[in-house]
């Protein structure tokens, strides 16, 4: 069972780091959608599976809880409307962020493994950068995190 709670962050992100430290050891995931001035609503994969809705870009971060004693990565998914990025762009995108690139589909977005090591501030700043770079509306300026605590 799970205990979700919202967030809303602009430049002052102690909260929201604070909140993925909460959940890095396994303890459960966070979504990052960025505040856009028309009422739009969030990215979401059809019930198929097969395309996207149209909606605001979202950063999902999972942690998984340790098996056998062994801490596991992190992975962080990134669902977009803008078809598959060029390697040279997702470089970018990362600012330097260690994350292997897993999957880059025209579809389903973007997802990476976040190395066990992974600072909350290098995956939020992540987060926020892919979030707002990949999105299709006029922003506020501020996000909204969903996080999800078992």
């Amino acid at each position: 069972m799970s205990t979700r709670s919202e967030l809303q962050f602009s430049d002052q992100r102690t909260d929201a780091v604070r909140s993925i430290e909460l959940i890095s050891s396994g303890k459960g995931w966070c979504n990052v959608v960025p505040g856009v001035v028309d009422d739009v609503a969030d990215l979401k994969v059809n019930v198929f599976g097969l395309w996207v809705n149209q909606g605001v870009a979202v950063a999902s971060f999972v942690t998984s809880a340790p098996r056998h004693g062994e801490i596991l990565p992190s992975s962080l998914g990134v669902l977009h409307s803008q078809g598959r990025l060029a390697v040279e762009r997702i470089t970018i995108l990362l600012g330097g962020a260690p994350f292997t690139l897993r999957q880059n589909h025209s579809q389903r977005g973007l997802l990476f493994d976040v190395p066990v090591d992974a600072s909350a501030t290098k995956v939020l700043d992540v987060m926020c950068t892919m979030t707002a770079s990949l999105c299709d509306y006029s922003m506020t300026g501020s996000w909204r995190m969903d996080l999800y605590v078992r």
